[in-house]
């Protein structure tokens, strides 16, 4: 659109506008100093609409010095300081609209590898933890009831033998005749006491 035919509107409106910049789309009919009052106070959201609704007019001359603050306030001083160094070593013209969008691109991407780092080490980790566990696990004694279910019959054999053979021994019996004599011994003196309380008893009596 031609300069000529720009509508230009007096300060009253830039409030107006200014509260309704949810509205706006193409602006290029819009006088550039009117614009400049009231872009600055679109939000990044707001002022990304309106350029790409703006087709036929380039918006630079305004809003390259609104990204600039965008990409400074977002990216830090010191990103905002190198990529200006990097540009005059260049000598090349840039829009900061296109350096804010690229240098974002990098930021996601190298967010996006930070995360993928964390997420194999973290699966490293599960993995060396369980790899853990199954070796102790594995290193657990058999319990009781195993060793009885997988023992062999060979074992079973030797048992019943060592056991027969100790019943029949003759220190064995020795010890259950002593033990028959000592019990028969014990009866007689128990048996004693009990006739001499019946004698003192009937000597009470009379």
């Amino acid at each position: 659109m031609e300069k000529g035919k720009l509508i230009r509107l007096d300060d009253r409106w830039v409030s107006i506008a200014i509260d309704n910049l949810d509205s706006f789309g193409d602006v290029g009919y819009l006088d550039f100093k009117f614009l400049d009052q009231v872009l600055p106070h679109c939000s990044k959201d707001q002022l990304i609409h309106i350029e790409k609704s703006t087709k036929n007019t380039d918006l630079t001359p305004i809003t390259d010095k609104l990204w600039k603050k965008i990409f400074e306030r977002e990216l830090g001083v010191k990103a905002t300081d190198e990529v200006i160094q990097k540009m005059k070593i260049k000598k090349v013209s840039f829009k900061w609209s296109e350096l804010y969008q690229t240098k974002l691109k990098r930021v996601e991407e190298d967010e996006k590898q930070v995360g993928e780092r964390l997420k194999r080490l973290y699966q490293k980790e599960a993995a060396r933890k369980q790899s853990r566990q199954v070796r102790v696990l594995d290193k657990l004694p058999p319990s009781s009831s195993s060793n009885r279910r997988s023992g062999s019959t060979k074992d079973s054999k030797l048992t019943k033998k060592v056991r027969k053979e100790y019943h029949n021994c003759l220190e064995l019996k020795n010890i259950e005749v002593m033990k028959l004599k000592r019990s028969a011994k014990c009866s007689s003196l128990i048996k004693k006491p009990r006739n001499d309380y019946s004698s003192y008893e009937r000597l009470l009596k009379y």
